[in-house]
């Protein structure tokens, strides 16, 4: 059996990294030092370990390729995550940063965490990948739609978790409440193969980055479904909350489903404050875009990119003017 790591990153979901990725990431995504000349341009990204400092990495690769018509020089600088990453950015200790939409939506609106101290300078740039809901159900429950989970027994994550905050919206745009099912269970996620192939739970909801090994699992051993999220409600819901998108599941994703499956999640976003000049802002969007396919080549996780998504995807705070120009110059989104 091949020997495999489970990591958290953001705080928000677990993702499987073999032994060699994690060595890969820590090698291929060194940290250069900063030249002498040029403009630094420091990435604020996340845990070595996690998604977005790759992600960083390959963004800093398609600006260095062409520091010698621009003269910046991009850097990755390894942080805690989304938070820590705005701190960066408020202080000027980073000019770009990855950040989750659903906390940049806190930031700008002064919500939440930033109920105290907004974040109004905040800019976009462009969104990466995203993490959506999965609803796995077991097909003898006879759920259709999202609706159907009434009067259910539903694992929905451990209480304060990413996951359950994400289940919760899911009930909420369904119309429901926890009150609405039969149970609603806090499992954990690798229990959940079990317990649906053995009809002790009717449906399990997870959020991350697809495909979820529990999620092929129960797949695999007793026939679990993906339930579609194309609905009305979760239409309106969307409407409500620009910091989430509409997310597709591709064919395929998961081996013996061969149809798409319609959900939704937040995205990752490149931002900067209003302080980065429009030039230098131009010159970042560009360097990724005009090199897409190469970009995407860079990591699994850039795989599914789509240009038009990326110029609008849970982008919350506006546009910077750099990125803005760009995207009018190209028609996006």
């Amino acid at each position: 059996m091949r020997l495999r790591y489970r990591l958290k990153y953001e705080g928000t979901m677990t993702k499987r990294l073999s032994p060699f990725a994690i060595l890969l990431a820590a090698l291929f995504w060194h940290h250069p030092a900063p030249a002498a000349d040029g403009r630094l341009l420091a990435i604020e990204s996340g845990e070595v370990i996690g998604m977005y400092y790759p992600e960083a990495g390959a963004i800093c690769r398609m600006i260095n390729r062409d520091r010698g018509q621009h003269g910046l020089r991009c850097v990755v600088e390894p942080t805690a995550g989304s938070m820590a990453n705005l701190a960066a950015l408020r202080h000027g200790d980073g000019q770009l940063a990855i950040v989750q939409s659903r906390i940049l939506a806190q930031a700008v609106t002064g919500t939440g965490a930033f109920a105290r101290e907004p974040f109004p300078d905040l800019r976009s740039l462009m969104s990466l990948h995203g993490e959506s809901v999965l609803v796995l159900v077991n097909p003898a429950a006879r759920i259709r739609t999202p609706a159907d989970l009434r009067g259910k027994r539903v694992t929905l994550g451990h209480t304060g978790s990413f996951q359950r905050q994400m289940a919760d919206m899911l009930l909420s745009a369904a119309g429901l409440s926890t009150a609405d099912l039969a149970s609603a269970l806090e499992m954990d996620n690798h229990m959940v193969p079990e317990a649906l192939c053995r009809n002790e739970v009717d449906a399990a909801i997870f959020t991350g980055l697809h495909p979820i090994a529990e999620a092929q699992e129960a797949i695999d051993d007793c026939g679990a479904g993906l339930l579609s999220l194309k609905d009305g409600g979760v239409d309106s819901f969307l409407k409500a909350n620009p910091a989430f998108s509409r997310q597709v599941v591709a064919e395929d994703t998961y081996a013996g489903v061969h149809d798409k499956t319609s959900t939704f999640g937040v995205n990752a976003i490149l931002v900067a404050t209003a302080a980065l000049s429009a030039d230098d802002a131009y010159t970042v969007v560009k360097a990724v875009f005009e090199g897409l396919d190469a970009f995407k080549g860079m990591h699994p996780l850039l795989a599914g990119l789509d240009r038009r998504r990326m110029a609008r995807d849970g982008v919350v705070p506006p546009l910077h003017d750099g990125a803005q120009r760009y995207f009018k110059e190209k028609g996006l989104p």
